[in-house]
C-alpha cells in the first residue's frame, strides 16, 4: 500500500505531517459546521456517542450558546421614557413605533430603533425685512414654537434632511408671503392676531405637505419696526395714526354723550307736550261742561244768571288793578287808604325821592310817610278832582 512504501515518513506514525507534499490537510468549513452541529445535538440530547472526550467538548459550546441568546435577548429590549417614542426599522425598513414602556423587537443587527423625545418645545426666533402691499419696507421680528408629531414621527426621521432647517425656511416664506399681500396698517394695528393665525396655518399646511413630521404649537409677530434710515419718518407715521386713533375716540365719546342727552331733552319735551294737549283738552272739555251748564240754569232764570256772571266778570276783570273805585252816590263815607301797602307796590327810584306818588284818587307826599298809617287820608292828603 502507498503508506507501506519504503521511504515514507509516515510509516508506522498516524500524525499529520503538514510540512512535507503529500500530507494531510487543514479541515474544511464544512466539516467544522458539521461538527458544531452535532456538538449542539449531544449538548440537548439529540444524540452522540458517550465518553469523557464528548462530555468535555459540550461545555464551551453551550456557554457560547447561551452568551449569544443572552446578547440576542439584550439587543431586542427597549425602555421608552414617556417622553420619547421609538421608530422600529427591520431591515431597513420602517415597520412601527414604539409607545412608552419595556417593548422587545428583533435583536440587532436585523432591527434597530431610534428614539425620538416627542413633548420637547422647540423655537425658532427669526427676523427679516420684507415689503407690504402697500409698498413699506418694514422688519418683521417673529418666533415659532413647534415639537414633534407622535403620530409622524418617522416622518420627521426619514421625509426630511434636515426638520429644523426646513422649519425656518418655510416660516421665513409664508411671513414674507403675509406680510406681501397686507398692508402696513393691517399688520401694525390690531389685526396682528390674524395675521399670526394665517401665517401659522399656512406654515402648518406647507410642513405637512413636506411630511416634516412637526407640530406647529404657536407662531406670533413679537415686533414690527422700520429700518433704521427711515425709522424717525416711520414714528411720525405711527404717531400721526396714534393721533387719529386718539380724536376718533374722543369724537365717538362726545357723541356717546351728546346724543343721549339730546334724546332724553326730545323725551321731556315730547313728554311736557302731551301734558299740556291733556291739560288743555280736559281744561277745555271742562269749559264746555260748565257752558253746558250755565245754558242750563240761564234758561231757568235768565235775569239772575246774567246778574251772576256779570259781577263774576267784573271781580275776575278788577282784582288785580291798583285802582280804587268809589261809588260818589253812596254817601259820604270817610275812606281809609292802607299807604303803606300802596307804597311797597311803587318803584324806588332815587331820582325821585322828593317826588309826590300819584296814587290815582289821591296825591301823597313823602312827608306825609312819616304819618300814622291809621289817621284817616282826609287830614293828610290833597284831593284831585271831585269828592266831598
Amino acid at each position: 500500500m502507498p503508506w507501506n512504501k519504503p521511504g515514507n515518513q509516515n510509516s508506522g506514525n498516524n500524525r499529520p505531517n503538514n510540512n512535507k507534499p503529500g500530507g494531510n490537510k487543514p479541515p474544511e468549513f464544512d466539516q467544522i459546521l458539521s461538527d458544531l452541529i452535532n456538538s449542539i445535538k449531544k449538548t440537548f440530547g439529540f444524540g452522540g456517542s458517550s465518553g469523557g472526550s464528548s462530555k468535555n467538548s459540550q461545555g464551551p459550546v453551550l456557554i457560547l450558546i447561551i452568551g449569544l441568546l443572552g446578547m440576542a435577548l439584550y439587543s431586542s429590549a427597549y425602555q421608552i421614557e414617556q417622553a420619547e417614542r421609538g421608530v422600529v426599522l427591520v431591515f431597513g425598513k420602517y415597520s412601527h413605533t414604539m409607545q412608552p414602556g419595556l417593548r422587545f423587537t428583533l435583536p440587532r443587527p436585523f432591527a434597530n430603533v431610534y428614539k425620538v423625545n416627542v413633548d420637547t418645545i422647540r423655537q425658532e426666533d427669526n427676523s427679516g425685512q420684507m415689503l407690504t402691499e402697500d409698498k413699506n419696507l418694514i422688519e418683521i421680528d417673529y418666533s415659532l414654537q413647534y415639537r414633534i408629531d407622535e403620530s409622524r414621527v418617522n416622518d420627521y426621521l426619514f421625509s426630511v434632511a434636515n426638520p429644523e432647517i426646513t422649519v425656518k425656511h418655510v416660516a421665513e416664506s409664508v411671513m414674507r408671503q403675509v406680510a406681501g399681500t397686507r398692508t402696513l396698517d393691517f399688520i401694525i394695528n390690531e389685526n396682528r392676531t390674524a395675521v399670526n393665525l394665517e401665517a401659522r396655518t399656512e406654515v402648518q399646511a406647507m410642513l405637512n405637505n413636506y411630511k416634516t413630521g412637526v407640530q406647529i404649537t404657536q407662531l406670533n409677530i413679537t415686533e414690527v419696526h422700520p429700518p433704521s434710515n427711515v425709522k424717525e419718518a416711520f414714528d411720525d407715521v405711527v404717531k400721526a395714526r396714534e393721533d387719529q386713533k386718539t380724536f376718533i375716540n374722543q369724537a365717538k365719546e362726545y357723541e356717546n354723550g351728546r346724543i343721549p342727552e339730546a334724546e332724553g331733552k326730545v323725551l321731556k319735551i315730547i313728554q311736557e307736550a302731551e301734558g299740556y294737549k291733556a291739560s288743555i283738552v280736559a281744561e277745555a272739555a271742562g269749559k264746555a261742561d260748565r257752558f253746558s251748564l250755565l245754558q242750563s240754569q240761564y234758561e231757568l232764570a235768565p235775569e239772575v244768571t246774567r246778574q251772576r256772571l256779570f259781577l263774576e266778570t267784573m271781580e275776575s276783570v278788577l282784582a288785580d288793578t291798583s285802582k280804587v273805585v268809589m261809588d260818589q252816590e253812596a254817601g259820604n263815607s270817610m275812606m281809609y287808604l292802607p299807604l303803606d301797602q300802596l307804597m311797597k307796590n311803587q318803584p324806588k327810584n332815587s331820582a325821585y325821592g322828593n317826588s309826590p306818588y300819584d296814587l290815582g284818587t289821591t296825591v301823597v307826599t313823602p312827608e306825609m310817610m312819616q304819618l300814622d298809617s291809621n289817621k284817616p287820608t282826609e287830614n293828610t292828603s290833597t284831593r284831585r278832582g271831585r269828592g266831598r
